[in-house]
């Protein structure tokens, strides 16, 4: 039942965690801006503060369910000995803190938006509210910075994961196609990180675009975990012999 629960936690939370980003304010549908202008993005969450909150706490829901859904994920690779039980365990770990860093990124950007909404109620072009928006994008920046050290874990996590499960599956399906995607994923993810960390003269926002598309494709295997992890008679749930 642990497995169920945490089955229908981690594909809720990995659906939240997708409508919060395409609904954030600045992001992919409402009012898009070039997320390497920190000073436009800033204003497009000043811009929007209800949704913005909003979106912002969704995705706290989403991290949690996410969270609880990997611990029971957990609890699986428990009883999986050898080496996919323990690339599985140190997978799950590693997605637990990059859920975790999203989680501290999130009231970073809900102080952002706070921020700017004391900006606004500010005199127009007083010095008070120019420190707010000041203030504001130092936060703003600052978040980026935590965000970075998610954008490393990220493909680690996915490929520690997809490795580990991939040995719960004797047949091809869903789900074992669902774990290949996931190191293939994160292989991808890490090659993009890498040159992107030692390629400076490069266009960042090219970067950014392919890790979220790498990003929406992972969520995609997750999601399709949680399924499995729901559905008992799917192999995900089924123990493993120690070869595996």
């Amino acid at each position: 039942m642990t497995a169920r629960y945490g089955g229908l936690a981690l594909s809720t939370g990995i659906v939240l965690a997708i409508v919060a980003a395409l609904l954030f304010p600045g992001g992919v549908i409402i009012d898009p801006v070039d997320q390497t202008d920190f000073p436009l993005a800033v204003a497009a969450m000043g811009d929007a503060p209800a949704l913005t909150h909003t979106m912002a706490f969704l995705t706290i829901v989403a991290m949690l369910l996410q969270i609880f859904g990997a611990l029971g994920l957990y609890h699986l690779a428990s009883g999986q000995a050898g080496l996919g039980g323990t690339l599985l365990r140190f997978g799950v770990v590693a997605s637990i803190i990059e859920w975790s860093i999203i989680l501290m990124a999130t009231g970073m950007r809900h102080f952002v938006t706070h921020l700017m909404q004391r900006g606004a109620n500010a005199p127009d072009g007083s010095e008070l509210q120019l420190t707010f928006q000041n203030s504001a994008l130092a936060v703003h920046i600052d978040m980026l910075a935590v965000i970075l050290a998610f954008i490393a874990l990220f493909p680690i996590a996915s490929m520690l994961v997809g490795l580990g499960l991939v040995g719960r599956f004797p047949t091809m399906n869903v789900f074992k196609v669902a774990a290949y995607g996931l190191i293939l994923s994160g292989a991808a993810g890490l090659i993009n990180f890498l040159v992107a960390m030692y390629a400076s003269g490069s266009d960042p926002l090219t970067f950014l675009m392919v890790n979220n598309i790498l990003l929406y494709i992972a969520a995609a295997c997750l999601f399709a975990v949680g399924v499995g992890m729901y559905q008992s008679r799917s192999g995900l749930t089924e123990q493993v012999s120690p070869s595996s």
